[in-house]
């Protein structure tokens, strides 16, 4: 009841006051995860995310965009007990089936991040007709390594979207393409909070939007943080002398930001990073995505080998199609040194955030209030 309640209140804001109540609710308070969900549901194509939302034409009022956001409400407890039937304690969340893979492709490997799991698994989807399109991140050709939405519905299409960037790319936004193209199986490639945003189309739709349907299945992406494109372009460019241009891979490793070029690799402290950080992202409790299909990452595998958590039984499936096809080498995923990084990263993520949450409320508060302790 508590969850109408409060799905009607946002209703009426969006109908009332349209785009300025995202802006009031979510923008101008630091909630903006940068999905791209507002951009995709806006059916006067007046809102544009780059790593932010802004509004480039008037607004209708008709409310979709706070309606669809997923920081406005959302019951994650609610929707991972829909998906898988519960809502277990486990730091990594509902898991069917865990392993390590690797790509057998090289020239794919040499593109794709750690074990390309993600690139490998789109390409089969695609070829195999399992889907129609999918749903990335890429790269902007006149402005190095700022991200973009992308659709890609060739398998040759891929390479051009692999790898990892660390600044935000409004992925959602590309499922407006997507419904134009008429286009009914989508894969949509994230972290965590754009998982979240599709979840939100699918378990709080807006009929006329038409979505929820066209989602096949979800990957997400390990997530400590995002960060600002000024993580580019002042530390690694200005603080570090180095043309992005040059720059062909980036990544995250223990306490370093890995930077490569032609040149070699170079380490910039991760606390440096950490200066460009989303505000945003502070209030994150989710590490490895735990409404995804898929959850992957490097954390808890060996190197070179992507970590995979498939959490539902059609992605079990799938996995298991994809390893029998021999896309992968596959290795047992362990505990000790392992899934247990991984476990701690998450009990990690969940402290700071509550204790952001817990900052943000204070500040709220009467002064004779803001020092209590909850």
């Amino acid at each position: 009841m508590a969850a109408l309640i409060q799905e009607m209140e946002y209703l009426w804001l969006g109908r009332e006051e349209g785009y300025t109540a995202l802006e009031h609710e979510v923008i101008f308070r630091d909630l903006c995860c940068g999905c791209g969900n507002c951009e995709a549901v806006c059916p006067e194509d007046v809102v544009r995310v780059d790593e932010f939302p802004r509004l480039t034409g008037e607004c209708t009022d008709c409310g979709y965009c706070i309606m669809q956001c997923p920081r406005s409400f959302f019951n994650a407890d609610e929707v991972e007990e829909k998906l898988f039937g519960e809502v277990v304690e486990d730091e990594l969340g509902y898991v069917v089936k865990r392993v390590g893979v690797r790509v057998r492709e090289q020239a794919l490997g040499e593109a794709a991040q750690d074990g390309g799991f993600v690139t490998a698994l789109l390409k089969y989807a695609l070829e195999e007709g399992i889907i129609d399109g999918a749903v990335v991140g890429g790269v902007r050709e006149d402005k190095p390594w700022y991200p973009e939405a992308r659709l890609v519905t060739e398998p040759e299409e891929l390479p051009a979207t692999a790898g990892t960037r660390y600044s935000n790319s409004p992925n959602l936004a590309a499922l407006k393409h997507a419904v134009k193209l008429g286009l009914e199986k989508l894969a949509i490639v994230g972290v965590p909070c754009q998982i979240e945003a599709a979840r939100k189309l699918q378990f709080y739709p807006i009929p006329e939007l038409d979505l929820s349907r066209r989602i096949a299945f979800t990957v997400s992406l390990f997530c400590s943080s995002n960060f600002l494109y000024e993580l580019m372009t002042e530390l690694v460019h200005k603080g570090y002398g180095v043309s992005l241009r040059d720059v062909k891979k980036v990544d995250i490793k223990g306490k370093s930001f890995l930077v490569f070029t032609e040149e070699g690799k170079l380490e910039i402290p991760l606390k440096e990073a950490y200066r460009y950080k989303r505000e945003p992202c502070k209030v994150c409790v989710d590490f490895t995505g735990r409404l995804a299909d898929f959850a992957v990452g490097s954390v808890g595998s060996p190197p070179g080998y992507t970590s995979v958590l498939a959490r539902s039984k059609a992605a079990a499936e799938l996995l298991d199609e994809v390893i029998k096809a021999g896309v992968f080498e596959t290795v047992e995923l362990k505990e000790e040194k392992g899934l247990e990084i991984a476990r701690k990263l998450q009990l990690r993520k969940e402290k700071n955030a509550k204790k952001e949450i817990r900052r943000r409320i204070r500040q709220l508060l009467p002064p004779p209030y803001r020092n209590m302790k909850f």
